[in-house]
């Protein structure tokens, strides 16, 4: 069996959904029924933000093989800071309201068929991004997306509570609301030796976005570069076009949209326009995005 040691981390709070405690019970049953054994010592729960990084250190200073992470992209995003660069592979369990990477990745949100691929030792390598301050005094990985201006703002007004009462719905109706009210902020981008004005962007390293969409159809996470997609429209009705389109991957048609490959770019402005990484709000402009080739070994 290729992999030997083996921890779990889980979200108790993720989606807002009832029933994740046995999904963990029927998770360590397959993982036994594979041959691995699972402890009560080697399952631990989050309570706190930041807890899915300092948890998935202990599991990587432990020389952990796999450490599987139960819980929607914000505690994957959190678990990833501490196991990229190492040898410790994550394997997922999606519990989230979302669960892009899942999804990206078609992960079995099966605990018997996800127990099944993690003995089967056929990790993959992918490539993360990296946000940082141009300072240097910040940075931080993601996984999927870095978003800038629009859907920040929307991540900003969430409600929590209606986000655990409506789930994707409490995204949707602060959708709506961001964009009666928007007060837009442009920025500028500079990538690809050139210099280009916004209204929103997205720098994604996969092709999937929140529930529906597809806002990089050409992404891949194996690859050595990530996908920038730039709106630079003052009008809400063409972003309602553009929501529309990008169901289908549609809106990188636009003469108005720029889609390109980018090994890095810088995003420059006040600091009035916010930024989300892998939908957690992380902070304002200015900013600079680069790929990280290879960095993150995934049981998937």
């Amino acid at each position: 069996m290729p992999y030997k040691r083996i921890s779990i981390i889980y979200n108790p709070r993720a989606g807002g959904l009832p029933g994740n405690s046995d999904k963990i019970s029927n998770l360590k049953k397959a993982l036994q029924t594979q041959g691995f054994v699972i402890s009560d010592e080697q399952v631990k729960a989050t309570t706190t933000s930041g807890d899915a990084t300092r948890l998935a250190r202990q599991a990587v200073e432990s020389q952990v093989d796999v450490l599987i992470v139960c819980g929607g992209d914000g505690t994957l995003n959190e678990a990833s800071q501490a196991l990229i660069g190492t040898d410790t592979a994550l394997a997922i369990l999606p519990l989230g309201t979302a669960n892009v990477l899942a999804k990206e990745l078609a992960v079995p949100r099966n605990p018997k068929e996800l127990a099944k691929l993690i003995a089967s030792g056929q990790p993959r390598e992918i490539s993360v991004g990296r946000a940082s301050k141009p300072d240097q005094s910040w940075s931080r990985y993601f996984l999927l997306m870095a978003g800038i201006g629009l859907d920040a703002t929307i991540i900003e007004t969430v409600n929590p509570e209606l986000k655990k009462q409506w789930g994707l719905g409490s995204y949707v109706a602060a959708g709506l609301k961001t964009l009666a009210e928007w007060p837009l902020h442009p920025f500028s981008l500079s990538f690809n030796g050139q210099k280009h004005e916004a209204t929103f962007a997205i720098v994604a390293n996969a092709a999937n976005y929140a529930a529906w969409f597809t806002i990089a159809p050409t992404s891949r996470m194996e690859s050595n570069h990530l996908d920038v997609c730039v709106f630079n429209s003052r009008s809400r009705l063409v972003y309602l076009t553009y929501a529309f389109l990008s169901l289908f991957g549609a809106h990188t048609r636009s003469p108005q949209v720029i889609y390109e490959p980018v090994a890095e770019l810088y995003a420059n402005t006040s600091n009035l326009t916010p930024v989300q990484l892998d939908g957690e709000l992380v902070g304002h402009l200015p900013m600079h995005f680069e790929c990280v080739p290879h960095a993150l070994r995934i049981v998937a």
